[in-house]
């Protein structure tokens, strides 16, 4: 059965989505449902489904992708060193307030009051007065005394624990690598498979990323996806400039943000953060619980709606999906949904972001093809142009055109199908990867308009703006050309 017309993105919005994977939404039927209700990117998450599992996932995304003839990006988000509870005994514990609970390597007894963990080394981590949060943080413990290898702990803020429950420990300097043994498995399972951006989870500062390129530049494999720094401890918020510096992308990660960090911050943080990423041109991600309500209900509610467009008003390049799509009841009408209220967002965006870039911004194309497509933007805007046409090897361009959030789309073309893949993230940039970039102008244009034409985007005498190369094999963009749609079928 095919998806429902109403279900169907617009095919130039401008902000993208991210759709997690999972049992509600892995068939490929499902997927392609997805694809046209507005996803631009799938996220594959490593802390759920085996490898076998996700071979079929990946292989579903790229046979989609080949029917529909548009690129569609994969991200591998490493699952990092999360830390949960043990077995509790009887399976749950009602934590009293006052009540005294210890942290112990093995359990020693059936006393519901020991507790053990997945982080070893949590009883040497810690001291007297740390905190120590449980059950995404409805659940708190302050640690009041070390001996004979375990962790006395006295619960400030009470309520019920269930085995394999999250654990955070805001403050406290974890020894635990950023890339578990886990994650190095994983890694190389999603480079084998050449997926398009790897996440790194519980990032601490920039280190944490030089040592995950490391391990890439170390593999067989010559693919390097682009990395994605998840902004979810307050040590990563304290480095968050040389984090921005060296990654490719981040993701506000407000789940565990919001555990580690006072929830009232967050959304002063995710502000902070979007308008960084947006000063140094790295395209950042927006996530967790932003249609929660509609992983079991058809429609979310007023603050999730706002939330949405708030996070498209603040300037997010993406948004993202997570148990609305991976086990909803229905991930389209979640996809869509998204979908909607960024296109309404959207119409009051225009012209009302400032347009300042950090002068050393590591994702600066050459100095000729910067200055112009900047005069680009500004042809293609005096002349309401209705599309802007951006050839591209590395994506470079597209993404300095991209961070001048201009209301005329953006038409990015790559010979590279990874490039186009990646430019998937970029705001107000659509891809393609079926026109060879390095032909010549006339033919580039003729592409473009039948392909305008056949998607419905359009229509005899709209101008298109190219931005090109007078020499048309050389690096580098030094020419902008205006065309009118010519009349055709």
């Amino acid at each position: 059965m095919g998806t429902d017309t109403q279900n169907i993105e617009p095919p130039l919005v401008k902000t993208k989505i991210i759709a997690t994977v999972g049992p509600a939404c892995c068939d490929r039927q499902a997927l392609r449902d997805l694809v046209l209700a507005g996803v631009d990117v799938f996220r594959l998450n490593f802390a759920h489904g085996t490898h076998e599992w996700l071979d079929g996932v990946l292989t579903s995304i790229r046979e989609v992708e080949e029917e529909l003839d548009r690129p569609i990006g994969i991200l591998g988000d490493l699952a990092g060193p999360k830390i949960r509870l043990g077995e509790i005994s009887g399976g749950q514990f009602l934590c009293q307030e006052g009540a005294t609970v210890v942290f112990v390597r093995e359990l020693t007894s059936g006393s519901q009051n020991e507790l053990t963990c997945t982080y070893d080394q949590l009883i040497d981590d810690v001291a007297p007065g740390d905190r120590i949060l449980l059950a995404d943080g409805t659940v708190e413990l302050v640690v009041t005394t070390e001996k004979d290898d375990q962790v006395i702990c006295r619960v400030v803020r009470p309520g019920t624990l269930r085995s394999r429950q999250g654990v955070n420990l805001p403050g406290v300097t974890l020894s635990t690598p950023s890339v578990t043994e886990k994650d190095r498995e994983d890694l190389a399972w999603g480079l084998e498979r050449r997926v398009d951006f790897v996440g790194l989870s519980f990032v601490r500062s920039s280190d944490d990323i030089r040592q995950l390129r490391e391990l890439i530049a170390a593999h067989p494999d010559d693919h390097s996806p682009h990395i994605v720094a998840k902004i979810e401890k307050g040590e990563a918020i304290d480095d968050l400039d040389a984090i921005i510096d060296i990654t490719d992308a981040v993701m506000v990660a407000r789940g565990d943000l919001g555990v580690e960090v006072d929830l009232a911050q967050v959304p002063i943080l995710q502000k902070h953060i979007i308008r960084m990423a947006n000063a140094h041109r790295v395209p950042v991600i927006t996530a967790t619980q932003m249609l929660d309500s509609m992983t079991t209900s058809e429609f979310p509610t007023r603050a999730e709606a706002s939330d949405v467009a708030n996070a498209t008003l603040d300037g997010t390049d993406a948004v993202m999906l997570s148990g609305e799509t991976a086990i909803g009841t229905n991930p389209t009408a979640a996809v869509s949904m998204m979908s909607r209220i960024i296109c309404e967002a959207e119409r009051t965006v225009h012209g009302n972001t400032p347009r300042l870039f950090e002068p050393d911004a590591r994702a600066r194309a050459l100095e000729v093809t910067e200055a112009v497509t900047v005069g680009a933007v500004a042809v293609a805007e005096q002349l309401s142009a209705d599309l802007l046409v951006i050839p591209t090897v590395s994506g470079r361009t597209a993404l300095a055109v991209s961070k001048e959030r201009s209301p005329v789309p953006v038409l990015a073309l790559s010979d590279s199908p990874t490039t186009a893949r990646r430019m998937n993230l970029y705001w107000g940039v659509r891809s393609l990867t079926s026109i060879q970039a390095d032909t010549s102008p006339r033919r580039l244009l003729d592409e473009v308009c039948h392909w305008g034409r056949k998607i419905g985007v359009l229509q005899t005498g709209e101008r298109l703006v190219l931005v090109g190369s007078s020499n048309w094999s050389a690096a580098g963009h030094d020419l902008v050309m205006v065309h009118s749609v010519p009349p055709g079928p």
